[in-house]
């Protein structure tokens, strides 16, 4: 009766353990990978930004772009055709993660894209999930063309002195 009653605790912690691993890997797709908001902010650029303009993007917002707008982005869509597909989600990683507006500035003219998309939410971009760094486009050289609760949508100036 002992050996069970030791092996079913260590089952159950065995278990326990488990659960608390699945959750930290598997929680981030549960939640909602698009806010409703983030609907609105595509609609919004389907009628003000033409066709095929390239979009910095986590995946889910790329996709979403795509679908409801006719746009690319460097991450989502049928971006996984491109055979630079990882060498690209590495970009988006950095883009979203980084502090630094010189580095988000070089990344956005590596690409030549034309906007960038900042939800509220976590985003995803091919390597994990995180929550974007967003401090970086307060400098001057990044303009908010569109907002709503839930999403901004970047624009980079051109010819903007810094001081």
């Amino acid at each position: 009766m002992k050996k069970e009653l030791v092996f079913l605790v260590l089952i159950l912690a065995i278990l326990w353990v488990g659960i608390q691993q699945l959750d930290h890997h598997v929680g981030p797709w549960l939640r909602p990978v698009v806010l409703s908001d983030e609907l609105d902010a595509a609609k919004w650029t389907k009628a003000n930004i033409p066709p095929n303009t390239l979009f910095l993007s986590g995946i889910f917002g790329g996709e979403l772009l795509m679908g409801i707008a006719g746009h690319t982005a460097l991450v989502g869509g049928d971006w996984a055709a491109n055979p630079n597909s990882a060498t690209q989600m590495s970009a988006m990683d950095e883009f979203y993660k980084t502090n630094s507006s010189n580095r988000a500035e070089e990344i956005w003219r590596k690409y030549n894209a034309s906007y960038a998309w900042f939800p509220t939410r976590s985003v995803y971009a091919g390597y994990g999930w995180f929550h974007p760094n967003e401090e970086k486009m307060d400098d001057p050289r990044f303009e908010i063309i569109y907002e709503n609760r839930e999403v901004r949508i970047y624009k980079l100036r051109e010819n903007v002195s810094l001081s």
